[in-house]
């Protein structure tokens, strides 16, 4: 039984590894919407990821420095822009820090602060950009051996298998004004590429609370 056991566990740990494979991929947002004045806006904006080793990394592509003036004059990180990278410690506990790369620092955000610094806690999310586990009740049918299609009342997800990643995400509101699309352009990580994180990783931390001064 105890052989089993071990088995066992040893076989969670190969599929949990399988389940993120490592890679890079450049993420692109589309949102359009139109008012009731019948003005159409379009945001467009993108995104570079890498995800290795249980370690993810995301940093919006052509931003300036990621920082935004209060009215006293001070600068504060703009942490919506600002690269971002998540992890799981030693004990599998989640670690959130964002990159300060103008200051080269690292700003350390423990778990009560995660949602103000627009984390919400999902390792799903943060690694594979939706939660698979809420696809339940889609409609599914296949595209190819690799990409499966998940549709539901105006969301459409294409997901691939070999990624764990979704290829696109649509959006789109009930009346027709709004809609999201997300495309992701995913890649194998080159061999020896030096993860974003460790090139910050001896640079002095600060507790996220200090930034808000």
């Amino acid at each position: 039984m105890k052989v089993l056991s071990l088995a066992a566990l040893a076989l969670v740990a190969q599929q949990a590894l399988a389940a993120s494979p490592d890679l890079q991929a450049v993420v692109r947002y589309e949102t359009v919407s139109q008012g009731a004045d019948g003005v159409e806006k379009t945001v467009r904006y993108s995104e570079r990821w890498v995800r290795q080793n249980g370690h993810v990394w995301r940093e919006r592509l052509n931003a300036a420095v990621p920082h935004r003036h209060d009215d006293d004059g001070h600068q504060h990180l703009d942490f919506a822009a600002a690269p971002r990278h998540v992890w799981r410690d030693a004990k599998g506990e989640l670690r959130v820090e964002f990159v300060h790369a103008a200051k080269r620092e690292r700003i350390v955000v423990e778990k009560r602060e995660w949602n103000d610094a627009g984390f919400d806690g999902s390792w799903a999310r943060a690694s594979q950009l939706v939660d698979a586990s809420q696809l339940r009740g889609f409609a599914k049918k296949h595209e190819s051996a690799d990409v499966a299609i998940y549709r539901k009342a105006g969301k459409t997800l294409r997901w691939s298998e070999r990624w764990q990643m979704p290829l696109q995400v649509t959006l789109r509101s009930a009346d027709g004004r709004q809609r999201e699309t997300i495309t992701v352009a995913p890649q194998a990580l080159p061999a020896g590429a030096v993860p974003p994180w460790r090139r910050s990783a001896a640079w002095p931390a600060r507790d996220y609370l200090d930034t808000l001064d």
